[in-house]
């Protein structure tokens, strides 16, 4: 019988959240460790940190020994979060104070490195460390560029740096910036699994695709949920360009596709509460959620049909159970 994600956690969370303070160490003055712990405490599923020991104790028994690889894992995960809130002015996370809101901006950042940093030494001291290293700094290396890319996405008509905003450019920031790391973390439960060369590469691939599912759920969910940020439709607050709307700006009409960059382009101290519901309306009326929706369906049958899925049972439907109210 494999285990769910529910029998990985009660087996294996602990330990993982033991590996995780554990790596800010004993002296609690310091405050690089306080801001990390800090971080950590807003919460979160782990999910990224719990993959390795659960596709590794599924397909071979061998989950304690992915355990250092999924703290690791996940202590750069969060290193990401930190200088995500900071880079797109989020005040909370999961209805927590942001540490770059707490701390400032300048101790945000070093706290990001921070966590980076301890996530490496964690991973490359771990059994199967050595042949990760290079692939999680690879993978680590497309999402820094998924970060990139969005911001360019976002950049102004003229400017030098923008990237034209549509589905295919969207696509590959996304597999950048959210899809990279997932796949990373299957590539680590399967190489600490003792998989062959094709089975790993095929692992990874399945992870990249659910961190893909994974970021349009999110996008989604910001439209039609509530994802801890203080208000629904944040990501229209900051201009972020989600699946949503990038499919939007391909489908809709004219006048609702400038409707929508109107407000996207307003400087986010101007966008205000009214301007967020009008966004959300245009959405709903092009037909642009309807067709997010259909794309999670859709996406939900692929996973289930991979090979990989044998591994991880009932993730596909974990990414998607915020937003199955609105499927």
């Amino acid at each position: 019988m494999k285990l769910g994600l529910r029998e990985t956690r009660e087996r294996f969370g602990a330990a993982l959240e033991a590996r995780v303070d554990g790596a800010f160490g004993q002296d609690d003055e310091i405050l690089l460790a306080v801001m990390g712990r800090a971080h950590m405490a807003t919460g979160g599923k782990r999910i990224r940190g719990l993959l390795p020991s659960w596709i590794a104790e599924n397909a071979a028994g061998a989950g304690e020994r992915a355990l250092d690889l999924g703290a690791g894992l996940e202590l750069i995960h969060n290193a990401t979060l930190v200088h995500d809130d900071l880079q797109d002015g989020d005040s909370h996370r999961r209805g927590q104070e942001t540490l770059w809101r707490r701390f400032g901006a300048a101790q945000a950042i070093n706290a990001g490195d921070g966590l980076y940093f301890l996530g490496m030494e964690l991973l490359a001291g771990a059994a199967d460390g050595a042949a990760l290293v290079a692939p999680v700094s690879r993978a680590m290396l497309r999402v820094i560029e998924g970060q990139v890319m969005e911001f360019q996405l976002q950049r102004p008509a003229g400017d030098a740096a923008r990237i034209e905003p549509g589905a295919a450019a969207w696509e590959r920031m996304a597999r950048g910036k959210t899809g990279a790391l997932f796949g990373a973390c299957f590539r680590a439960g399967a190489v600490a699994a003792g998989l062959g060369a094709a089975e790993i590469d095929g692992a990874a691939e399945h992870g990249e695709a659910l961190g893909l599912v994974f970021q349009v759920q999110d996008d989604y969910l910001d439209l039609v949920g509530d994802k801890g940020r203080g208000q629904r439709g944040s990501d229209l607050a900051e201009g972020k360009l989600s699946f949503p709307v990038v499919w939007a700006y391909e489908h809709a009409d004219r006048a609702t596709a400038d409707a929508l960059r109107a407000i996207l382009s307003a400087p986010r101290a101007d966008t205000d509460t009214a301007m967020v519901e009008r966004g959300l309306d245009l959405l709903a009326r092009c037909g642009a959620l309807d067709a997010t929706a259909a794309w999670l369906r859709d996406a939900r049958t692929q996973a289930l049909e991979h090979p990989a899925a044998r591994w991880v049972p009932g993730l596909a439907e974990e990414i998607l159970a915020p937003v199955i109210h609105a499927l």
